[in-house]
C-alpha cells in the first residue's frame, strides 16, 4: 500500500521535474527473480530503477540509514534492508540470496556506492555472487541524466544475462570477476547508446 502511494506521487514529480525516457521495461520478468544491476550516479537511482516497475526490488541500504528518523522507517517499509558495508555482511549477504529465491527481484549498485558522471569505480563481485548462488538472471539497468533537476533522465533496463556457462561450476574469483565484467560492459554499451 505505501509502495502504490509512494510510486503515484514520485511518478508525478519524475514527470515535473525530468524529461523521462524508459526503454526495455518488459526486459524486467513480471513474475520470478532476478537482479537488477545499474550504475549508480546519484540519490536517485534506487527510485529511478524502481518506479517505473510494478514490482517493486528489494535493496541493500548501508546500516546507518536506518537509524535516521524518517528515512529509515520509510525504506524498511519499501523494502531495503540493511548492509554493513564496513565488513563481508554475510548476514546482508543471507538476506539477498533468501530474497532472490523465494521468487523477488533484488535491485543493486555494481560498484556499491555511487560514482559520479566521469569518475571511475572498479565494480564488486557481490552482483555475480549473489547470481550465481541464488541461480537467477542479472538484468543490467542503465541509468543517465539523473544528476541534475529539469535534465532529461534515461533509464534503460536491458535483456537478462543467465552466465549458463558459469552453472554447475566450482566458481573462482576470476570467474566472478568475467561474470561482473560482462554485466559492466552491457551497462557501459547502453550508457554509450544514451549519451
Amino acid at each position: 500500500m505505501l509502495y502504490l502511494f509512494a510510486r503515484s506521487v514520485l511518478l508525478v514529480f519524475y514527470k515535473i521535474f525530468f524529461r523521462m525516457t524508459v526503454i526495455g521495461k518488459e526486459n524486467v520478468p513480471k513474475e520470478g527473480a532476478a537482479i537488477l544491476c545499474a550504475n549508480h550516479i546519484s540519490n536517485y537511482d534506487p527510485i529511478t530503477m524502481a518506479i517505473f516497475l510494478k514490482r517493486l526490488p528489494h535493496y541493500m541500504a548501508k546500516k546507518e540509514l536506518f537509524s535516521v528518523p524518517v528515512v529509515g522507517w520509510l525504506i524498511r517499509h519499501l523494502n531495503a534492508f540493511p548492509v554493513d558495508r564496513s565488513t563481508a555482511d554475510m548476514n546482508a549477504f543471507k538476506m539477498a540470496v533468501k530474497v532472490l529465491k523465494s521468487g523477488e527481484l533484488v535491485g543493486m549498485f555494481a560498484q556499491g556506492t555511487r560514482v559520479k558522471e566521469g569518475e571511475e569505480k572498479a565494480a564488486k563481485a557481490g552482483v555475480a555472487l549473489f547470481a550465481m548462488k541464488a541461480d537467477v538472471p542479472v538484468i543490467p539497468v542503465a541509468i543517465s541524466g539523473s544528476c541534475k533537476l529539469f535534465s532529461h533522465m534515461t533509464i534503460e533496463y536491458g535483456e537478462p544475462l543467465y552466465f549458463e556457462e558459469y552453472r554447475g561450476k566450482r566458481l573462482k574469483t576470476e570467474n566472478l570477476e568475467e561474470i561482473t565484467s560482462q554485466v559492466m560492459e552491457k551497462i557501459q554499451e547502453m550508457r554509450n547508446r544514451e549519451a
